[in-house]
């Protein structure tokens, strides 16, 4: 889910005059549909997002709609044990484990903290989102030691994560894999920075998807590139040529991810040119390439699909 999507779509029922009710997983044990920090929000004649499915998600549904028909502005919590054996709190579900749900109800007065998230978004700025008893906050440009926190203190409770840390994509070269690629990276929540050396390039023209576009020589590349456990990069330029000076510039850096589409004997004459100037054999082993999931693709469609495949393989193990 791309959550910076779903807090602009609360944004805009609440700034509508519409009430709307936030449901996120705030603790779990054992086995369970959905993972802490997953949300959904509800409203009267809407629903997005999703906190695991089943009759467990239909009963926290009908609970939220109840909160609104009654216009109550409140923070509830809903413990549910998905086996079919517990004496209370059954969900109907049988998956073995438990959940915590806290359901918020938002209003207007909710409009600053939910516009600071989505700035966190839009800026990749990291904060921590708070929920508790009282509601939401959100303390910008602060971050946890780990992403999600849960913790009780007798009846008090409260969840934290962290926002704002996106996954951070950078692909180099904007043609028209790039463009495909970028729209559907962008459903997932990562912040895209598509860059090219050649000025109006019509796929980066009309990338309309990506949250940053920069035209600079590739010689300079290494001084976009950051890096850190969630940034991923895509080497697709034009030629094989700028594809070696890219990879070389940064090969060394530590990226969660970097790639370089290339067919087998493209591969084969990048990296012996580049063991050539001295860049070891075990660095070149951690690079993906040929790049994307063998799905035999051919239309930049489906290369896109099979590379986006491959990151989120990679994003959610500890694959590198």
């Amino acid at each position: 889910m791309n959550e910076e999507h779903f807090w602009k779509t609360i944004l805009t029922e609440l700034e509508k005059g519409k009430h709307a009710v936030l449901v996120v997983i705030i603790n779990q044990s054992g086995s369970a549909p959905n993972v802490p920090g997953a949300k959904m929000y509800v409203t009267l004649d809407n629903i997005i997002g999703t906190v695991g499915g089943g009759i467990s998600e239909h009963n926290l549904f009908d609970r939220a709609r109840t909160l609104l028909t009654e216009g109550k502005f409140s923070v509830e919590t809903v413990h549910m044990e998905h086996n079919d054996t517990a004496q209370e709190n059954r969900s109907g579900m049988i998956c073995d484990g438990s959940q915590t749900f806290a359901l918020i109800s938002f209003g207007k007065q909710d409009i600053p903290t939910i516009k600071k998230i989505i700035k966190s978004y839009a800026k990749a700025r990291p904060g921590v989102l708070t929920i508790n008893e009282k509601g939401i906050g959100f303390d910008s440009g602060n971050t946890l030691t780990d992403d999600r926190i849960y913790s009780e203190n007798g009846t008090s409770w409260t969840y934290q994560e962290n926002i704002g840390i996106q996954d951070r994509l950078f692909i180099i070269g904007g043609g028209h894999v790039a463009l495909a690629l970028s729209r559907i990276i962008e459903t997932l929540g990562f912040h895209i920075t598509v860059i090219d050396n050649r000025n109006e390039l019509p796929t980066m023209v009309t990338n309309t998807y990506a949250h940053e576009k920069k035209v600079i020589s590739y010689d300079n590349i290494a001084t976009i590139i950051p890096e850190g456990d969630k940034v991923y990069v895509v080497i697709m330029t034009y030629a094989h040529i700028s594809d070696e000076l890219v990879l070389e510039e940064i090969i060394s850096k530590k990226c969660r991810y970097i790639g370089m589409m290339a067919s087998s004997t493209k591969k084969l004459t990048v990296f012996t040119n580049l063991e050539k100037k001295g860049i070891s054999k075990d660095l070149l082993d951690s690079i993906h390439s040929p790049i994307g999931m063998s799905i035999r693709s051919h239309s930049p469609e489906e290369i896109a699909i099979s590379i986006a495949a491959e990151i989120i393989l990679v994003k959610n193990s500890n694959i590198i």
